[in-house]
């Protein structure tokens, strides 16, 4: 039996801000730990990846980072803005995705479930394996429990 974590409950009714790359999530308990990571200390290139699923929210820039020479591992960073308080965190889907490459819907990325790396307090998480599975950049800033859109890298 697969094992399903639901680091986030996502409410069915997210409320999408402008262009809908932030989705707000409803806060919750978080109990993941560094276990559900897929790399600890990935060292390589890391870009960002936009089309939404890295966001600005009130004076931060979030990114969702995929590894570009072994094209492997997604991670998430403040990059901008972190202040203390802020937590982030990347999750994974468990829905594989080989023959695709772009922003996947919420639906899609978590039919099968999805792990949370994280959450952290510095400004980068570690990462998780990307091959053929949706990630996306979660954060909690403010308060406030926002993540960018799920991407197959």
């Amino acid at each position: 039996m697969k094992k399903h974590r639901m680091g986030r409950v996502v409410a069915a009714s997210a409320v999408l801000v402008s262009s809908g790359a932030i989705a707000f999530v409803p806060a919750s308990a978080a109990s993941a730990t560094e276990a559900d990571c897929d790399g600890i200390g990935v060292i390589g290139v890391f870009k960002a990846v936009e089309s939404g699923a890295s966001f600005n929210y009130n004076g931060r820039r979030v990114e969702l980072q995929n590894e570009s020479a072994l094209d492997r591992y997604s991670r998430a960073e403040i990059k901008s803005g972190r202040k203390a308080g802020d937590r982030l965190w990347v999750d994974r889907s468990f829905h594989a995705f080989p023959d695709f490459k772009g922003i996947v819907s919420d639906q899609s990325a978590k039919s099968d479930g999805w792990k949370m790396c994280g959450p952290y307090t510095g400004s980068r998480t570690q990462s998780v394996f990307n091959a053929n599975y949706a990630a996306r950049a979660c954060a909690e800033i403010d308060g406030t429990t926002l993540c960018g859109k799920w991407y197959v890298d």
